[in-house]
């Protein structure tokens, strides 16, 4: 594990999504120092939430963490909530910042607590709705 922490404010927003619902997403980043992951990003829950919102948070050659609140209804009806951590890391990105963000992940992973799921992507087609369904639902 590196020497890279999250900042409280990365604590105290994880801490809104995860009790209030109030976000649907909150992309995180390390600073340009390389010596703290602080929040970069957070979306307001809403009706009109677009997926395509996230994906225009997720720059195509910088690495981000991002947690997502995702809901579904399964076959039965029922809704079906999840909370993912997500470790986005182009493949377009420079080797010496893949490893910094691989090394520092798990700092911040432990520090929000109440993550439900983990996912890693290096490609946009690997961050879909349809991935984000079947992990909640089990399939």
């Amino acid at each position: 594990m590196s020497g890279v922490l999250p900042t409280d404010k990365c604590k105290a927003e994880f801490a809104i999504l995860r009790e209030k619902r109030a976000y649907k997403f909150i992309t995180f980043k390390i600073d340009a120092t390389g010596t703290m992951t602080d929040v970069c990003d957070v979306c307001p829950t809403s009706a009109d939430f677009k997926f395509q919102d996230l994906l225009d948070k997720l720059p195509a050659d910088e690495p981000r963490y991002l947690v997502l609140d995702w809901n579904v209804e399964n076959d039965d009806g029922c809704q079906l909530s999840k909370i993912f951590f997500v470790s986005w890391v182009p493949d377009t990105c420079k080797a010496k910042t893949k490893m910094l963000y691989a090394s520092s992940k798990q700092a911040l992973r432990n520090a929000l607590e109440g993550v439900h799921l983990d996912h890693q992507a290096t490609d946009y087609d690997e961050i879909t709705p349809e991935e984000f369904t079947s992990r909640t639902l089990g399939k």
